[in-house]
């Protein structure tokens, strides 16, 4: 407490002491006690010894943490448990594995509308999606993670496998009955009657009975025979009358009932795409979302006409979705998309491929029969203003590890790149082409040219610093000759004074310069010469001062004023 008012005591004093000189602090005042400070501070030697090692050293390790830590990719994936976020924890799993630079991180959304948004919002660097996803072929793909199909399945019809092994053999049977029909007709022209009284007579004497006895079975035979034949053809006639349409065709659509099995990279807006290309409306459609573990339940409950999944061909999400639609051993049917090449043509966001038999799995295998469909691919877009060489050193991670992602997503992973032709359908991100394109630099490759020219820029910068400090350094010269040319002017006007209330203002004039110097000298550090110059000018002043006033005393007749100047 005493410290502090001693303080404020002294501050207070040159406060007002200030003021009763008239001249409050100035620019060069503030500045020059800036100046004393930093001068006091650095005559603490250790002290400064010890704050410049401990700011070489934070700027070491500030150096070094910022070339070896981590680089944070934020990817955006989703819906939780798809398998676009189960290849993001593949990669940051195999990523810490590695124990590289970079490291992702998961940002979970509710699919891939959510994850373009988030890329659009700067929460996401990166983002799993589908090129039939608002603007992702407008962002630039790092590589193809995956390639899905479409899949449209009709399950098979619970309970038609015993009636449809029974109507192979028919007619078979029909033949042998026929067979009599067209013997019986050569019986009744007399040229069969021979073969009659040998049998009747093997069975009785009276031949003639017999023999109308044999003729009257033959022809309740026949009879029967004819009758029986006619029965199943029209049974075999109301069978296909009351058989439905077979769910063979996109155009059939209208009026049944879809269900999409959640999980799968397949959406109502995939299912617009076929329904608009065809014509088939879309309220006479009845869409219903399904999740995998009712679709078996779904299906056994004639719930659903035609079932739609999406995924990759060897996947999980198509193969599970074969087994539940299985009914009774009989594998579901597929409506081909035959207008495939067409659809391509319209939207660039697809490309249209033939499934081979036994693609999908299941028992028995699906399809029976090669399938046409479409395909589209799912990408790992990034953020085009994003790092380059992160994106770089992350692509050679994602190539150079993709027989280990797809051993730990079996079916579902398959990397592969994209085109890096000028008029592909997609943009390739500069970090990445420069991987594919093997046009990675290393640090001198990038700033080489850079240190060779600042070498060769950095003597004129010198030069410039030299001759500004020469100038700054002639400034201050000028300033000390103006300084003791004052102080000269002053003498010879001392001399030349009338008065001494002209004296008195010169001897004030005489203490601001005298101000004015100490200043520059703790500023420039005059050397001796300097010193002594303004010394003997100042010697000078005061001397011609003392003269004048002398004189002027003399010559005063005013004794009030002569006593009281002498007495000053």
């Amino acid at each position: 407490m005493k410290l502090w008012l001693s303080q404020r005591t002294r501050r207070k004093a040159k406060t007002e002491a200030s003021h009763v000189h008239g001249r409050p602090m100035s620019v060069e005042s503030l500045e020059h006690l800036v100046r004393s400070r930093v001068r006091m501070f650095l005559r603490h030697t250790w002290l400064v010894t010890v704050l410049g090692t401990l700011v070489i050293a934070g700027s070491v390790w500030m150096a070094f943490y910022l070339m070896t830590a981590p680089q944070i990719i934020r990817i955006a994936a989703g819906p939780a448990g798809s398998a676009s976020d189960k290849i993001v924890h593949v990669l940051i799993d195999r990523f810490v594995t590695d124990k590289n630079k970079i490291r992702l991180r998961l940002v979970s959304t509710g699919g891939p509308r959510e994850s373009a948004e988030a890329m659009s919002k700067g929460i996401a660097d990166l983002a799993v999606l589908p090129s039939t996803v608002g603007d992702s072929p407008s962002w630039p793909v790092v590589a193809i993670m995956r390639q899905n199909v479409m899949a449209l399945m009709v399950p098979a019809t619970p309970g038609a496998a015993a009636p449809a092994k029974q109507e192979t053999p028919a007619p078979t049977k029909k033949q042998p009955v026929a067979a009599p029909e067209k013997r019986e007709k050569p019986a009744k022209a007399g040229k069969a009657a021979k073969p009659a009284p040998a049998k009747t007579a093997r069975s009785s004497k009276t031949g003639k009975d017999d023999k109308s006895g044999k003729a009257t079975k033959s022809d309740d035979t026949a009879i029967d025979g004819g009758s029986a034949a006619g029965g199943d053809a029209e049974a075999a006639d109301t069978a296909a009358a009351d058989k439905p349409d077979k769910l063979d065709k996109v155009t059939k659509l209208a009026g049944k009932r879809v269900g999409i099995v959640a999980g799968s990279v397949a959406t109502v807006d995939l299912l617009d795409v076929l329904l608009d290309h065809y014509g088939v409306p879309r309220d006479k459609v009845q869409v219903s979302l399904i999740e995998p573990k009712d679709l078996a339940q779904a299906v056994k409950d004639n719930q659903v006409d035609a079932v739609f999944v999406a995924g990759s061909p060897t996947g999980r999400a198509i193969g599970d979705a074969v087994t539940a639609v299985t009914q009774n051993g009989r594998a579901p049917s597929f409506i081909d998309i035959d207008e495939a090449d067409g659809i391509v043509q319209r939207d660039p966001a697809f490309d249209a491929i033939d499934i081979d038999a036994g693609t999908f799995g299941g028992n028995p295998p699906s399809p029976d029969d090669s399938l046409k469909t479409l395909s589209f691919p799912e990408y790992l877009v990034a953020r085009k203003t994003f790092n380059p060489d992160a994106i770089a050193t992350l692509a050679k991670l994602i190539y150079s590890s993709r027989l280990a992602l797809a051993a730990a997503m079996p079916g579902e992973i398959k990397v592969k790149a994209p085109s890096t032709d000028k008029d592909a359908s997609v943009l390739v991100h500069p970090g990445a082409l420069a991987y594919l394109g093997d046009d990675q630099k290393s640090f001198f490759d990038k700033y080489g040219d850079d240190i060779f020219y600042g070498l060769l820029i950095f003597p004129i910068f010198g030069s410039a610093i030299a001759g500004m400090a020469g100038y700054f350094q002639k400034s201050g010269r000028t300033r000390r000759l103006r300084l003791l040319q004052k102080l000269l002017d002053m003498v010879h006007r001392a001399n030349a004074a009338q008065s001494l209330a002209e004296l008195d203002q010169f001897q004030q004039d005489v203490d601001h310069l005298v101000v004015a110097v100490i200043h520059q000298t703790e500023r420039e550090e005059y050397d001796q010469n300097a010193q002594m110059a303004f010394s003997l000018a100042l010697d000078q002043v005061r001397f011609a001062i003392a003269s004048r006033r002398a004189i002027l005393l003399g010559n005063s007749g005013d004794g009030k004023a002569g006593g009281k100047y002498a007495a000053a």
